[in-house]
């Protein structure tokens, strides 16, 4: 059965990337890029809406998790980890939760984003609070481990 999630697909616009020439992989990964910028602004109010929700979340005193897996995870922790010396915050104010740990950013943890009950124990971990503003980072949007600790 194929899989009905379209990160899960092949990208048909990039099917024969194995046969390009090195330039004609530029060229393909650079129209890709180009369509990043379509699709942020197609989001821009719940992106606004989740900078008034961080906001809201720092003026009461609460933090900012991210909570990915895979590379998702590791962005969201290497953003968390700017935010002190980018802008001389407290290195608790913002941080990244990735499944599998410390070593998953270094190193693929393969399943741990499938394991349901440490996104949840991971909150518990970081004694998420109602003053806390937790995002899920996933491309798919269905990880269980990031839907779990947002739940």
């Amino acid at each position: 059965m194929l899989d009905p999630r379209e990160t899960e697909r092949r990208n048909p616009r990039t099917a024969s990337i194995d046969l390009a020439s090195p330039l004609e992989i530029v060229d393909m990964i650079n129209a890709e890029d180009r369509r990043v910028p379509e699709v942020v602004a197609t989001q821009r109010e719940q992106i606004a809406r989740a900078i008034e929700l961080a906001e809201a979340a720092f003026r009461a005193g609460g933090r900012l998790f991210y909570v990915g897996a895979g590379t998702s995870g590791r962005l969201g922790v290497l953003d968390a980890s700017e935010i002190p010396p980018t802008f001389g915050a407290n290195p608790e104010m913002v941080q990244g939760i990735i499944a599998g740990g410390l070593p998953a950013l270094t190193r693929a943890q393969e399943g741990a984003e499938d394991v349901v009950g440490n996104g949840a124990r991971a909150m518990d971990e970081h004694a998420i609070g109602a003053k806390d503003f937790v995002i899920g980072i996933a491309a798919s949007g269905t990880t269980p481990y990031v839907r779990a600790a947002l739940e």
